[in-house]
């Protein structure tokens, strides 16, 4: 039955992105925020909204993100968004519980708020009534105390742009036009309550017109895993507040110099056709972008590079822990070369995945399947014996990945390196 639910909901959707409140939207992420997001050690994060904050626990790299590079230890993160929502109508099945009582149940610190895609369709005409709607909840999540001691921390996240898929899909250039005015909107409404303002619109917008080759959405206006990687990165570097990149090397042979960004290397040694040092990374590296993907040059920037200027001519092979990585020659390595095997990544793959399937026995808790026996008309008397145990056995499992997260959200070990010549 909730299936069946879930199904006729998702004809409605929405999509979003961070920026500052007192920025306009076509000034999108050129300057910061003034009311930056606090963020505290084991602060529990909650998404709620539309589509778009919906299927983040489908593609998890925001989390991902939001994990591995938090300056503040144990962050949590929940998943209450439900597709075609918006802040006025967020239809449940019987007995499902209003968003007050699953926030309190989740204890709620920081409350990540996107909608707008679906208001939007209502054109001017629901530009007004939106505002409104938005002070109104604003005010409401102000007087709760949902983690038991204080108001949540809140971030309002805009929607995504429309982008142009082509016939037959429609012309996106007046839906775009009323998707800006509701932006401006929700912005100048974060500005009158301080409250952190992502403008994902202006950002999506520059990003679908910046790469052509990639579409960011499967159908104008909800993402694809590619729109999901390309856009947490901008999210997260506002959620956070700081630019997110990759440990990288860069290596003078001429010199003997080793340099290393978000990274300490020691032990080095400088042979006459090969190269060893050992590196200790400060953070782990940014998500890959999906395979088939054809990624924005700027994000793969943010990828591990490793640089090696002067070396002789020649071919050669890059080890890390005794593992070969790639193989280039001089003149290859001189220009630098991103890394996509390394060791650190293949634990950014596992915890991702970890993220991933935490998020999949959330929603079995908080969405379960056969939500008539669970708390529905059929919760007496079957439900109420069976499903009490089974969903203390769900948390048991949650927090259990929990743990393992934790423990793969930062950089492990040293890694020995090394450069031999193989021609």
């Amino acid at each position: 039955m909730l299936i069946r639910y879930c199904s006729l909901l998702l004809i409605l959707i929405s999509s979003t992105v961070l920026l500052p409140a007192h920025v306009s939207a076509a000034e999108t992420s050129k300057e910061p925020s003034s009311t930056a997001l606090e963020l505290k050690a084991g602060d529990r994060v909650v998404f709620i909204g539309n589509t778009f904050a919906d299927q983040l626990r489908l593609n998890n790299y925001l989390e991902t993100l939001m994990t591995s590079q938090a300056t503040v230890p144990g962050l949590t993160f929940r998943n209450l968004a439900w597709s075609g929502d918006t802040l006025k109508l967020r239809p449940r099945p019987l007995n499902f519980g209003s968003l007050d009582e699953h926030l309190k149940e989740q204890q709620a610190d920081v409350i990540i708020a996107c909608f707008g895609m679906n208001e939007s369709f209502d054109g001017e005409a629901g530009l007004a009534e939106y505002g409104e709607a938005w002070k109104q909840f604003l005010q409401h999540l102000s007087s709760q105390k949902y983690n038991g001691k204080s108001a949540p921390r809140v971030v309002i996240i805009s929607p995504i742009a429309h982008e142009n898929m082509g016939p037959p899909l429609p012309d996106p250039v007046e839906h775009n036009q009323s998707l800006e005015k509701y932006t401006l909107a929700m912005q100048k409404v974060a500005k009158q309550h301080q409250v952190p303002f992502v403008d994902l619109f202006s950002k999506s917008k520059n990003m679908m017109q910046n790469n052509i080759s990639q579409k960011l959405t499967r159908n104008g206006i909800h993402l694809n895993e590619y729109g999901y990687w390309a856009i947490s990165h901008f999210v997260a570097e506002q959620l956070l507040g700081k630019k997110l990149e990759s440990p990288s090397v860069v290596i003078d042979v001429s010199q003997k110099q080793i340099e290393a960004s978000h990274a300490k290397v020691s032990a080095s040694n400088f042979q006459a056709e090969q190269i060893e040092f050992t590196l200790q990374a400060d953070t782990l590296p940014l998500p890959a972008p999906p395979q088939t993907s054809i990624p924005d040059s700027e994000l793969m920037e943010k990828q591990p590079r490793l640089t090696i200027r002067n070396l002789p001519e020649g071919k050669y092979r890059l080890l890390v822990n005794g593992t070969p990585v790639t193989e280039a020659r001089h003149s290859d390595w001189a220009r630098g070369l991103l890394l996509m095997h390394l060791p650190s990544q293949e634990q950014v793959r596992d915890l991702r995945s970890n993220i991933a399937r935490k998020n999949e026995l959330f929603f079995y808790v908080y969405r379960a399947h056969n939500a008539e026996y669970v708390f529905g008309r059929r919760t007496k008397p079957f439900g109420a014996v069976s499903f009490p145990p089974e969903m203390e056995t769900f948390d048991k499992l949650i927090a259990d990945r929990e743990t393992t997260i934790k423990a793969q959200a930062r950089p492990l070990d040293e890694t020995k390196w090394g450069l031999f010549r193989v021609d």
